[in-house]
């Protein structure tokens, strides 16, 4: 019989395991790039064997992926929509709610654009990982719609989510912030003064 505590252990060490892979998997593919970055070279530098990370992702598109999920939440106990930042869209008056949507996605862009970015290099080669990049942008505008249910107290129209879609991509903020050189509170203001103006039009149609 396997003893509790022993159970327990491996449990804990995969958790470990885990944990380091997808930390060094992060650094590597935002580094070295899709092409570059494999599964035996992740093994290596987080100093595991390949089967070791093997029992823990498939392969390296699913490795990327939980990569990308590991960076979009914070706190894996929390859904993204249960978070005290996030649900501060939905109080207040709207330019409060404005700036706490430009403070949630700037956090969000910190922690997960360049991961997410790779996802739009490996798309362009690999027909999987442009199925799955389809996939979460279908998931990103969805998201841009609840959010904008919360800023608005109503369900917005989908040109008004397509804008803002457009506006809070991960490619414009990359644009803006790692080529053009902004500062995060730069783009802040920027979104803040797009986003008020884009829905203000809304109210005046």
């Amino acid at each position: 019989m396997v003893r509790p505590y022993s159970s327990e252990l491996r449990t804990e060490r995969a958790r470990e395991n885990r944990a380091l892979v997808l930390a060094t998997a992060t650094a590597m593919f935002c580094e070295d790039g899709w092409v570059a970055t494999t599964m035996s070279g992740v093994a290596t530098r987080a100093g595991l064997t390949r089967p070791t990370v093997y029992r823990q992702f498939d392969n390296k598109l699913d490795l990327l992926d939980a990569c990308i999920v590991a960076a979009l939440r914070r706190d894996e106990g929390v859904p993204v929509r249960d978070g005290a930042d996030y649900q501060t869209m939905g109080e207040g008056s709207r330019p409060r709610r404005i700036r706490a949507a430009a403070s949630w996605l700037r956090d969000a862009h910190l922690r997960s654009a360049a991961i997410q970015h790779v996802l739009d290099e490996a798309a362009v080669t690999d027909d999987d990982a442009a199925t799955l990049r389809d996939e979460r942008e279908q998931t990103r505008w969805n998201e841009v719609r609840f959010a904008l249910s919360l800023i608005l107290g109503r369900p917005a129209d989908d040109e008004t989510v397509d804008s803002m879609w457009m506006l809070s991509s991960r490619t414009l903020w990359l644009r803006l912030v790692r080529e053009r050189g902004w500062s995060p509170d730069r783009w802040e203001e920027w979104f803040v003064v797009h986003t008020t103006a884009t829905l203000d039009r809304l109210d005046g149609a």
